[in-house]
């Protein structure tokens, strides 16, 4: 058994009758992102059921432990109202295919209000071409306006610039400085 790091409840709350011109075709809605795949947050055991595997298809993770993943899972748990891991399931073989995360964080601005940060968007090789990504970041920035975020931000290459512009994100020309370490 298996706890999830948010009450799903929060994802079947949202209203999708308005897709703010985002289109699918064919058709896949949150309650159906397609044959044998559901939409859930993630869960404590998605270690076993390769959500890793899916995360190297985007970056370097390295070699984390069941514990280190189970750790982390339980550190983001205890941070009520923060981390908004979504997941895409294959029903069928029971492995994580697609994820995506929504960051909250708590300002003192604007009257005390939060910024969404949407991160680490990818999916499997194997499920690319099934919309699932359009899918996760229309969730995400629908998620985000119902947890009262007075704006989303994300970071991404610039070749992905045109499929993050049709959800209405801009390039509004900041610079975006990183340091590694």
């Amino acid at each position: 058994m298996s706890n999830p790091l948010f009450n799903a409840s929060l994802l079947e709350s949202l209203d999708f009758s308005d897709s703010e011109g985002i289109h699918f075709n064919p058709t896949i809605t949150l309650k159906n992102p397609g044959n044998g795949l559901t939409i859930r947050p993630l869960q404590r055991d998605d270690y076993d059921h390769g959500y890793y595997e899916v995360l190297r298809q985007l970056t370097t993770v390295g070699e984390p432990s069941l514990e280190d993943f189970q750790t982390r899972f339980d550190e983001m748990l205890a941070c009520d109202g923060t981390y908004y891991v979504i997941v895409v399931e294959d029903t069928n073989t029971k492995q994580v295919v697609a994820s995506c995360s929504l960051v909250i964080e708590k300002k003192f601005i604007r009257q005390c209000t939060k910024r969404g940060r949407i991160e680490d968007v990818v999916v499997d090789g194997s499920c690319r071409g099934k919309q699932l990504g359009k899918l996760l970041v229309l969730t995400a920035k629908k998620l985000a306006r119902k947890l009262e975020c007075y704006k989303l931000t994300l970071e991404c290459e610039k070749d992905k610039i045109p499929f993050y512009e049709k959800f209405g994100f801009r390039n509004n020309e900041c610079f975006y400085m990183v340091q590694r370490f």
